[in-house]
């Protein structure tokens, strides 16, 4: 069963990364790729139409829809629709933390303006924008956060092996911390292109890590891709 944890952390490997999804092949990656991609991969059934039509489509396709009201706030793991003035089409996005009830944390494909948007689309931005033009959002079937925290934990939290090898960075930029969490110190970043060498990996935090000890002769942590069920799903890097 899919987390909440993990497909925030799944979309925010893209907007980290500065790369968007084309779902279903046409245009580049427009704003409704981003929800068909998580809910096609992640639950197994993706919806149809414009931004605007994903509410019904997804009514239609046995998912959970609330609509916009005072007081109803979205929830990190939503995927909210809203009405634009300048296009009939509308706009979408992930919700990536629970609202206060007066902004959205949001991530987003293909916000830039560019003047080609509607044909080839952009990628994934984050994005914190107020309620205006929402009309509402889906609410995927995200297993218990809890039970699952505890079941993955069990199985491969932490040190998962010992193992030396060479990562090549393939996205714009991986930092690099002082423990195997997004809430460790930054002490250094690789950009595209750099090659790193490491001897062990973890999973922890929603993702796969890959560590080394540094010059100082201090233990680091650089990220390696997207962790599900302790797999690295969604690659930073080549390995060899």
């Amino acid at each position: 069963m899919t987390t909440v944890k993990e497909v925030v952390n799944w979309a925010k490997g893209l907007a980290d990364s500065g790369k968007g999804v084309d779902f279903d092949g046409y245009y580049g990656t427009q704003c409704v790729d981003l929800p068909n991609w998580i809910l096609g991969k992640f639950f197994g059934k993706s919806i149809w139409g414009n931004a605007i039509d994903l509410l019904n489509s997804a009514k239609q396709a046995g998912y959970t829809v609330i609509y916009d009201a005072p007081g109803v706030n979205p929830k990190a793991g939503d995927i909210f629709v809203m009405r634009v003035s300048s296009h009939i089409y509308g706009h979408t996005g992930l919700v990536i933390a629970d609202s206060d009830g007066y902004s959205i944390k949001t991530i987003e494909q293909n916000v830039d303006g560019n003047a080609d948007a509607l044909t080839v689309g952009g990628p994934a931005r984050y994005i914190t924008r107020s309620f205006n033009g929402v009309v509402g959002w889906i609410r995927p079937p995200y297993s218990n956060v809890t039970q699952t925290t505890n079941a993955t934990s069990t199985a491969a939290s932490g040190k998962i092996k010992d193992e030396r090898g060479t990562m090549t960075v393939k996205v714009s930029a991986l930092n690099v911390r002082d423990k195997p969490s997004t809430s460790g110190n930054i002490v250094a970043t690789y950009r595209n292109g750099d090659s790193l060498n490491y001897d062990s990996v973890y999973n922890a935090d929603g993702y796969i890590w890959v560590s080394y000890i540094s010059t100082s002769g201090k233990r680091r942590y650089v990220a390696a891709g997207i962790s599900k069920n302790g797999l690295n799903t969604a690659p930073f890097g080549t390995f060899k």
